[in-house]
């Protein structure tokens, strides 16, 4: 496989020729929100970017210079560059559609919810908050469909309403918000890595006070 830059007309680029060592940098994103972390089924793009590291000095190209990929001297795929640093020539980054993403609900467990109150606009109200902590268990399917093998990163973050508790496997590399795991996935092979996250679900409802219900109940018609 080879990699072609050619320079842009309006731009003063020296030519180069040289040799480079060609990787493809795949990762998925995943983060939920308390609403989205229930969700029966959800889907996830893969994130692919071309990156060749060239060999010698360093070589700043213009973003956004077309580049084509060549397989068998053959092009097969038109992009364009996003930037360099030091001797990385990086592409843009595109949805790989060859690796697909399911993400399903495996079980909900809700907590026993602990319930508060505020101040609401009136003086006769309140806001009645209900807040638990559901435990939830989610089954992410990594399939590739391409005749090679291929390596990715699945990067999970928490939030302030969905946090981590386990996996299976456990994470390659966890920095609290992050949890990283490098996955191989041979060709036309599924690969699958479980969560259990611990969800906050906070529901408010307005109320009239109970001493105002009392007085309304005993007030004479």
């Amino acid at each position: 496989m080879k990699a072609n830059v050619p320079t842009r007309k309006k731009i003063k680029l020296k030519w180069f020729k040289s040799k480079c060592d060609f990787t493809i940098e795949r990762e998925i994103n995943i983060q939920y929100t308390a609403n989205t972390a229930t969700y029966n089924k959800q889907n996830w793009d893969v994130i692919v970017k071309y990156v060749l590291i060239k060999e010698g000095e360093p070589k700043d190209i213009p973003v956004n210079s077309p580049m084509t990929l060549y397989k068998n001297n053959l092009p097969f795929l038109f992009l364009t560059t996003s930037g360099t640093i030091g001797n990385k020539i990086i592409s843009e980054k595109m949805i790989d559609d060859d690796i697909t993403v399911d993400d399903d609900i495996v079980q909900i467990k809700e907590g026993k919810p602990e319930i508060t109150f505020e101040d609401a606009l009136k003086p006769k109200e309140h806001i009645e908050v209900r807040t638990r902590y559901d435990k939830i268990l989610r089954k992410i399917t990594i399939e590739n469909k391409l005749d090679n093998e291929i390596e990715l990163e699945l990067n999970f973050k928490q939030t302030k309403d969905v946090t981590f508790v386990k996996s299976e496997p456990e994470p390659s590399v966890k920095e609290e918000p992050n949890y990283k795991y490098n996955v191989k996935i041979p060709s036309e092979e599924k690969k699958f890595v479980n969560f259990e996250l611990q969800a906050k679900i906070v529901k408010r409802v307005t109320r009239i006070k109970p001493e105002f219900i009392k007085r309304e109940k005993t007030q004479p018609k």
